[in-house]
Parts: structure tokens; sequence; C-alpha cells
């Protein structure tokens, strides 16, 4: 149904422009195939919350063991996870979940208050702990970093304010809240990535930015920031057709 609807709504103008603007050297053709790609792994998204039970629980996700994701899931000091919306992103909440229950994260609720309940629902029940991402949310989820919990967070969309950085190559704001938080509480950001792999996924720890050993400044702050997005726009690059366009990330 995405296929067919998603191309006739204005949304669809907004994902072309930022595709262009990712992607500047890329003709017509190319953009129209990514497109269409868009809108088939939305299609997949919003068919798979009802799978969210199976998905948690029948090894559909396969988290990569590697040096990064032992560090973050090891006892200890409480850690930092960024990842994005790419392939489903209920992905990195139920993959840290499988691993862990001291894990938080802050997400965007939906507008309606019918699917904003069904979703809450559905996160209690098989992703991390979740706030709404708002004033109150924030204080609930630097009270859990301070009684050790990690932070889960998807830093890669649409912000009114922030810290402006380049985002492929153009300006944008970006959330300031993990490095502020990293370099305070000298805790390490991990990077992760998750990705379809035929019907089920992979989530990958792919970097680790060691914020624990610089200064808390400006100057450190702004150079985390810059790391996120260039993470970002590299695993985007990858598998542009896995990642959620939908927002006007430029103005």
């Amino acid at each position: 149904m995405a296929l067919n609807i998603g191309p006739l709504t204005k949304t669809n103008k907004i994902i072309n422009k930022n595709l262009k603007i990712a992607f500047p050297n890329q003709n017509e053709q190319w953009i129209k195939k990514i497109n269409k790609g868009v809108w088939s792994n939305f299609g997949k998204v919003l068919a798979e919350y009802s799978h969210l039970k199976e998905i948690s629980s029948k090894n559909m996700i396969n988290i990569e063991e590697n040096h990064f994701s032992k560090s973050f899931f090891e006892k200890g000091k409480n850690k930092i996870l960024i990842s994005a919306h790419n392939a489903n992103w209920e992905i990195p909440g139920i993959a840290c979940r499988i691993k862990s229950k001291k894990i938080s994260g802050i997400v965007r609720e939906p507008n309606n208050p019918f699917i904003k309940i069904i979703l809450s629902n559905l996160r209690n029940k098989y992703s991390v702990r979740c706030y709404e991402k708002n004033i109150i949310g924030t204080k609930k989820i630097l009270r859990d970093f301070k009684q050790g919990f990690s932070l889960a967070l998807l830093a890669d969309q649409k912000l009114s304010s922030g810290i402006k950085t380049k985002f492929f190559g153009r300006d944008t704001y970006s959330t300031a809240l993990p490095a502020q938080l990293a370099l305070k509480e000298k805790s390490d950001i991990f990077l992760a990535w998750p990705k379809r792999a035929g019907n089920n996924f992979e989530f990958k720890f792919c970097e680790m930015i060691e914020a624990s050993k610089l200064d808390d400044n400006e100057v450190n702050k702004i150079k985390i920031i810059g790391m996120i997005n260039l993470f970002f726009e590299k695993k985007i690059s990858e598998n542009p057709e896995e990642y959620f366009w939908h927002h006007n990330r430029w103005e």
C-alpha cells in the first residue's frame, strides 16, 4: 500500500528533495529507483509492527558480536549508543532489550493518540525503556543515566534547534545531547547500525568515540557531533533505500 499511496503524497516531494541534496551527482532515474525502495521499506516497517513479538524472540535479529558490542554491554560504567532511522528503526531498541534491561531511550511519539497507545504498549514489551521526546522525557533519561542506565538514541532526524553542523555537505541542526552527556559524564559513545538481511535483520556496533578521554568543552562537543554525522553519511550511502528520508532534514 505504501508503494501505491506514498508517491501521491506531499511527503514524496520531501523524499526526492532530500535525495537530491544528499546525492547531487545522481540522475533522475537513480532518484526514482531509490524513492521506490524508500517507500517499499516504509511499508515493511508498518507491517512489521504486528510482528514485533516474533522479531524479538525468534532469532530474527543478528547482533554481531565484536569488540564494540562486548564493550557496550559489559557491566560497569553506563554508555551511550547512537543509531538512526534505518531499515526498521525499532531494531536498535529491541536488540538492546535482548541484551540488557538497563538501557533507556527517547522516542518521538506519533500525534495520533490511538497509535501512540499502541506503539507505547509494543515498546514497553519489546524495546528499551522509552520516554517521549520533550523536556520531561529528557529529565527522565538523565535521571536513568545517573542511576546506571545506558542511553540509546536515534540521533539522525530534523531538529528546529541544536548545534548547526554539516550533514551531507549542507548545514542543518543536530542534537547536542549525546555529546554533552558523554563529555560531562566521561562516557564513551558507540555507533551502531541496523540493516535488513532478507526477512531478518542485522545490528552491528561499528565504531566507538572515546569521549571519556576528551575535555568537556565546546570544541569537542562539535567534533563529536561531526563524527556522528559522518558515520550516518557513510552508512546511509551504503543502502539509501533503507533510510527514512521522510523528514524535511534541510530547510
